[in-house]
């Protein structure tokens, strides 16, 4: 068996397995119907120490450029830490949105450390 004919066996393989990928694909399964979640989340910093902040609360992120704050209506509960707020930026394009801010809930709070944790989902 030549290079040639080998070649031409490898590249009818290859369209043969691409033809069977695509079929599988279009087939319905248990996770076709399921819908994708996009949720993110966010640990905070406490911001004061005794912040009333409960699981369940409604809370806006709002970009202060320097840090991103937290706030339950109007009164501040904290900030993005550090290290996460770049990625924040970029991935919800907070410049962008009306009020550089975006809704979220909070879904956990640390009863050791004053830190608490934000979902937020894509809009």
């Amino acid at each position: 068996m030549g290079m040639g004919e080998r070649k031409l066996r490898a590249k009818q393989f290859a369209q043969q397995t691409d033809k069977a990928v695509a079929e599988e694909i279009k087939k319905s399964n248990l996770f076709s119907e399921k819908l994708i979640e996009s949720d993110l989340t966010y640990e905070c910093i406490r911001d004061p120490e005794d912040a009333p902040i409960s699981t369940g609360d409604a809370v806006k992120l709002v970009d202060m450029k320097d840090r991103i704050d937290v706030f339950v209506g109007v009164q501040p509960v904290g900030f993005v830490i550090t290290s996460q707020a770049e990625s924040l930026r970029s991935t919800l394009r907070l410049a962008e949105r009306k009020g550089r801010s975006i809704k979220g809930h909070v879904t956990d709070v640390s009863e050791i450390a004053a830190t608490f944790v934000v979902r937020v989902g894509k809009e």
